[in-house]
């Protein structure tokens, strides 16, 4: 009887995993306060951990020093978010590609966005909605207040809710969109490349380990870090996602 209800419940988890929503991204880094929201739960956790999948709508919330890095799985596209930030991971699986959208509720971000194949990559904040192909550039969200946008590489279409005008955020230039409608864009001045460096020097200090999410050599790495016990017995289960990938649980139990 015990190895029956056993094998249901393995079962359970297995098809849970494999009919729940698709995974977007993955954290590679996480230091500081980090707190996480699964889309499935009503409350946040301190559990993020390197190798955590993340999925649509689910949410990141840093506290102050809390930083964390996650990178999509169809590119090597990646964000950072820095302390005091609070964002929410929105897209969806197409094809092979992951239409890609975050919603920046306030805090200090930046993105290294791949040239996407078949949509923009969007960012939505409350005044602004930025519109990007392939870029890397900073965003500090004030909220309600407003944004201001560093252009780093690339292109960047910044839209102002408001008044719906619309600016491009290009290489050396900032764009400030504001609650009252009104969206500038201007030269890098010194003290904007001054508040950049910054910037970079607060987020370097956190990257001791470059990490590649390209394969799921890095999931496998932390499955071997377990500690393997003679009085634990395994079962492994493998199956194929909808990139064509094959994955593998791992579900150990005494």
């Amino acid at each position: 009887m015990k190895i029956f209800k056993f094998k249901i419940i393995i079962f359970g988890v297995f098809c849970s995993l494999i009919f729940s929503k698709e995974t977007l991204g993955l954290v590679t880094k996480s230091k500081g306060k980090v707190e996480y929201k699964n889309f499935s739960e009503n409350k946040f956790s301190k559990d993020v951990y390197r190798g955590l999948g993340l999925y649509g709508d689910d949410r990141i919330r840093t506290g102050d020093n809390g930083f964390s890095i996650y990178r999509y799985l169809d590119d090597a596209s990646s964000i950072k978010i820095l302390k005091n930030s609070d964002v929410q991971i929105q897209g969806r699986v197409d094809t092979r590609n992951i239409v890609k959208q975050i919603e920046v509720n306030n805090g200090v971000l930046n993105f290294n966005i791949d040239k996407q194949n078949t949509s923009n990559f969007t960012i939505v904040t409350p005044t602004s909605i930025a519109t990007v192909k392939g870029t890397d550039f900073w965003l500090v969200c004030n909220g309600p207040e407003g944004d201001k946008f560093f252009g780093v590489e690339g292109d960047v279409e910044i839209k102002n809710i408001e008044s719906g005008s619309i600016v491009v955020l290009q290489e050396n230039s900032v764009v400030i969109s504001d609650s009252n409608g009104n969206i500038l864009v201007q030269n890098m001045s010194t003290q904007d490349l001054q508040q950049i460096e910054n910037l970079n020097e607060e987020s370097g200090e956190y990257e001791d380990i470059n990490i590649d999410t390209g394969s799921d050599d890095n999931i496998n790495e932390e499955l071997d870090n377990i500690s393997d016990s003679s009085e634990e017995n395994i079962i492994r289960l493998q199956f194929e996602d909808s990139f064509g990938n094959s994955k593998e649980i791992i579900i150990k139990y005494k």
